[in-house]
Parts: structure tokens; C-alpha cells; sequence
């Protein structure tokens, strides 16, 4: 019985102060990191109020958005408007695709054709997350 409360013990005490820690937050720098990775630019009047982030206005792939909220904590957004065909277009240019061209909507997928390294690839861009499938 002892070998089973060992593991258990263990993991309470290193777990204890970690679970005791008030959330961490984002800092600014560190979310302009995150937001740019998700193909966020021209960021304006971000201001953290309580556990978001509200940015007033910013460039999205190449489109503007407005007002939108981001979890504080994780860099997730709180709410925001699945991708357009055009930013997933412009997407897929910053991942180095060239010639991207629209195959066609189903919902949340937007399936896309173009040139990676010269091959021809056609792509699914989903459009809540900004994931690129094969």
C-alpha cells in the first residue's frame, strides 16, 4: 500500500506551490509574440482588463479587425471571426506559398491550391484555428 502513496505523496508536494500560484499572465511583448505567430500585425490600443487583453484594432493576414479580446493567461482568443478566404490566401503566402488560389468552402475549411517550392500542393486551411492540412 505504501508503494502506492509514495508516487501520490510526491506528486502533491511538488505540485502544491505550483497549484497555489495565482495565474500568470501575459506581458505585452510576450503577446505581440504570440499574436504575430498568429498572423497578427499593427497592433493598437492593447490594454489588459482583468484576465483579457482587448486590442482595439489590428491587421489579420492582411485584413483589419477590431476589438477583439485575448485570454491574458494563454494567448487564446476570446472570441474572433474564422479567417476569410483572403487571409487564408495570405496565409499560405507567408508560409512561402506562391500562386495561392481558392478551391472552394466547406464551413470552417477552405481548401486552397498553390506552389510550394515550385511543387504544386493543395491545402485545407481551417478556418477557426489557421491550421494547414495536407
Amino acid at each position: 500500500m505504501m508503494q502506492f502513496l509514495r508516487p501520490a505523496l510526491l506528486l502533491l508536494l511538488l505540485a502544491g506551490p505550483a497549484l497555489a500560484q495565482e495565474a500568470a499572465f501575459l506581458t505585452q511583448d510576450q503577446l505581440a509574440t504570440v499574436l504575430r505567430a498568429r498572423g497578427f500585425t499593427d497592433l493598437e490600443g492593447v490594454e489588459r482588463e482583468g484576465d483579457s487583453f482587448r486590442i482595439a484594432r489590428a491587421t489579420r493576414y492582411g485584413e483589419r479587425v477590431e476589438n477583439f479580446r485575448i485570454d491574458a493567461a494563454t494567448g487564446l482568443p476570446r472570441e474572433q471571426p474564422p479567417l476569410t478566404e483572403a487571409q487564408a490566401r495570405e496565409l499560405l503566402r507567408t508560409r512561402g506559398y506562391t500562386q495561392v488560389t481558392e478551391l472552394g468552402r466547406d464551413g470552417d475549411a477552405i481548401r486552397l491550391r498553390g506552389l510550394r517550392e515550385g511543387t504544386p500542393i493543395e491545402v485545407t486551411v481551417d478556418a477557426r484555428t489557421g491550421a494547414v492540412r495536407q
